[in-house]
């Protein structure tokens, strides 16, 4: 499962209008759709945020299909001036791999919230960037964002 967050969104409806916003928004989703495999599940998760889900795929393919489509949204270069240093529009992603067979629901709960949180994670360390769950690291007394 990868969790993909476009970086300072609200900015870009700000600074572009609403219509601009559902422009990048649209070609967006049109890139990752090129971007995955029939097999797989792309949905808007909300607001500027999406969720891919991978069936048969290890952390590694994860971030394979992730990178691809931090590049492939890279290079549209679609403006976006209040999103340092490239000044155009970038994602950041989190993703988290879980095993077939372990379908509780707490077990779907917790793969949610290791790429939610391996997302915060791509967030805190600059954004326009990927970050599996295995590569978090906790801090010690660290807060939750």
């Amino acid at each position: 499962m990868i969790v993909l967050d476009l970086d300072r969104f609200k900015e870009v409806n700000d600074s572009y209008g609403h219509a601009a916003g559902d422009a990048v928004l649209i070609e967006f989703a049109r890139r990752v759709g090129v971007e995955i495999r029939g097999v797989d599940l792309a949905f808007r998760y909300g607001g500027e945020e999406f969720v891919l889900l991978l069936p048969g795929t290890d952390a590694a393919g994860c971030e394979h299909v992730g990178e691809r489509i931090r590049q492939a949204l890279h290079d549209l270069r679609l403006p976006h001036a209040a999103n340092p240093p490239s000044r155009c529009v970038t994602i950041s992603l989190g993703g988290a791999t879980g095993w077939p067979g372990t379908g509780t629901p707490a077990d779907h709960a917790s793969l949610v919230a290791a790429a939610d949180r391996a997302l915060y994670a791509a967030k805190s360390l600059g954004r326009n960037r990927l970050v599996m769950s295995g590569q978090v690291v906790a801090w010690p007394n660290a807060e939750s964002a």
